[in-house]
């Protein structure tokens, strides 16, 4: 890692404002609610991302401060935020309409909106968001302080998945083990060592009918990115370091793929992020950034 006196500075920042990786990505749902085509709407988030991080949002030039500076060099990074719940959201939307599925579970949710941005779906669906319980600390302060209304089908759960499986996790909750359910991965296996995630989906899929879907992203190996967007992953790399946060692997497609195969799931989709910019400048225009090709995304289904 870069040791230089911008480096440190950067660091130090990142520290004093005691930013975590969860406060980072609401921001970047935000900043792209107002800076670009309409990837994913979430006027909630700037309630999400924290004190530091939602001043600067209320005052769109210190916003603009804080992505031209602190977060300048993985700003490109931050349309796979916004592109990834998009996708998959639209996978789950086609799961409850054509399989039926009612659960919809959430893997260290963080400071995920989706209860209050998709009140279509939470319609269809009960969710559960299983997160470190200090982090759904600081989450309900944030709920209560905007205002947000918590419904009857969302249900909150307080585990710290490092140590208690999801299935355990769920095993308190008004959950139905014997019905299909969509977990979410996103934004958790780079935190996780390779056996790591082959064992949380191993217990998923061993706890679960068949039909249950599982999406998962995660950071492509060296060998599998385009070298023009280095430079990018590097940045994102040190800044999760920063937060206290370091990413623990980095995988190929053909990696992941035979993780779930061994764990008993079928490949349903799976696709590096930036494979979808072309459909979505067909859909929406110009994008705020191009999709660095440097993440990965799967879907996989209890065979």
């Amino acid at each position: 890692m870069d040791q230089s006196p911008t480096r440190q500075l950067h660091r130090d920042v990142v520290q004093l404002l005691g930013l975590s990786t969860a406060d980072i990505v609401a921001f970047e749902r935000a900043w792209h609610e107002g800076a670009g085509p309409s990837v994913l709407r979430d006027p909630w988030a700037s309630s999400l991302c924290g004190p530091a991080l939602g001043l600067a949002l209320r005052f769109r030039p210190l916003a603009w401060m804080v992505c031209s500076t602190l977060l300048r060099e993985v700003m490109p990074a931050s349309m796979v935020v916004v592109v990834r719940a998009r996708h998959v959201e639209q996978a789950l939307e086609r799961s409850i309409r054509e399989d039926g599925i009612v659960q919809y579970v959430i893997l260290g949710a963080g400071m995920d909106s989706f209860a209050f941005r998709r009140p279509d779906l939470m319609q269809h669906v009960e969710v559960f968001e299983i997160d470190h319980p200090r982090e759904q600390v600081k989450k309900f302060a944030r709920l209560r302080r905007a205002g947000l209304p918590i419904a009857r089908s969302h249900h909150f759960i307080a585990a710290d998945l490092s140590s208690v499986s999801p299935p355990d996790a769920l095993a308190e909750s008004p959950f139905d083990p014997a019905r299909p359910a969509f977990f979410s991965m996103l934004g958790v296996a780079y935190y996780l060592t390779l056996d790591a995630i082959a064992e949380t989906v191993r217990l998923i899929a061993a706890d679960s009918p068949p039909g249950t879907r599982i999406a998962v992203d995660y950071l492509l190996d060296g060998g599998s990115c385009d070298p023009a967007a280095a430079r990018v992953r590097q940045a994102l790399l040190e800044l999760v370091q920063d937060c206290g946060e370091p990413m623990l692997n980095a995988c190929s497609l053909e990696q992941v793929e035979a993780i779930m195969s061994r764990e008993g799931l079928e490949t349903i989709e799976s696709f590096a992020v930036a494979d979808l910019e072309p459909a979505l400048r067909a859909e929406l225009g110009d994008l705020l950034f191009p999709i660095p090709d440097i993440f990965g995304l799967g879907l996989f289904r209890v065979a």
